[in-house]
């Protein structure tokens, strides 16, 4: 029996997913298939990550709310989609709409803050970030082509100890925060003074760059191990949602690293 590297998608996953009921008529997953629906869900975010950065930059009182909303809405489609390819195709594009318009806003965060020091991106923070994340994606595709990483369960394992880590720092920065103290490393706009504080947050933004980016890794494994599994084309939404995940949260790191650079950069 086909053996899967990722932990959230294993052989149990993939022996019962919802898509087997199907599996005796259906036509099967393919890769092509999987790339077309990570396509739909890119275009989705980036059409409410182009929405986000108007509505936004309009109302910039509309930011924490929406982020706050899209926190909720990612955590609970992990919850839901779980070995299910129709609940993943659904909350798919729920999600790409809310964390594309999260994205487009936290942009404007970022463009605003610079504009505010007299400092701007060359073409906008928005395409740099563009660029950044693709550039990501073909390295990480030729890494795991010439079997450099192979998203093994080790490397599943150490990759998911680091994320849940990741997460209750920030879960407990965010704690502090609400009584009054500040992180300073955590503040973007200790960029712009310098020193040890804009250091540690370029590094720690650097860090989860290069965490979200191996996640890709075991994103592509996954969808190889579905396809040779035999499963159903309708699976393929379910590989689709887990690679838009890895991929708008590269590109939120990807605007971080950005940001700390320009910034950064500036005060010479």
């Amino acid at each position: 029996m086909l053996k899967s590297s990722n932990p959230a998608f294993g052989d149990e996953t993939i022996r019962n997913g919802d898509w087997w009921s199907d599996a005796a008529t259906a036509e099967a997953a393919s890769i092509s298939g999987i790339v077309n629906k990570t396509g739909l869900f890119a275009f989705v975010l980036a059409m409410a990550g182009a929405a986000g950065y108007a509505v936004i930059n309009a109302n910039p009182w509309l930011l924490w709310p929406m982020t706050l909303v899209s926190m909720v809405v990612t955590f609970g489609a992990f919850f839901l989609i779980r070995g299910s390819a129709r609940m993943a195709r659904n909350i798919g594009f729920v999600y790409s709409a809310f964390q594309g318009f999260m994205l487009g806003g936290i942009a404007v965060m970022f463009d605003n803050l610079l504009a505010s020091q007299g400092v701007a991106v060359a073409g906008g923070i928005v395409f740099q970030a563009f660029l950044l994340t693709a550039g990501v994606l073909i390295a990480m595709l030729g890494l795991y082509k010439a079997k450099i990483l192979t998203g093994g369960p080790i490397f599943t394992r150490v990759i998911m100890v680091a994320t849940v880590g990741v997460m209750v720092a920030i879960l407990l920065s965010f704690v502090v925060s609400l009584f009054g103290v500040s992180v300073p490393f955590m503040n973007p706009m200790n960029a712009f003074s310098g020193g040890n504080s804009a250091w540690i947050g370029l590094g720690i933004s650097v860090g989860l760059l290069l965490l979200a980016s191996l996640w890709l890794i075991i994103d592509f494994r996954r969808a190889e191990e579905l396809v040779a599994s035999g499963a159903p084309k309708e699976s393929e939404w379910y590989v689709a949602f887990g690679l838009i995940v890895t991929i708008a949260w590269i590109y939120l790191e990807a605007m971080r690293v950005i940001f700390y650079i320009t910034a950064m950069t500036s005060r010479d």
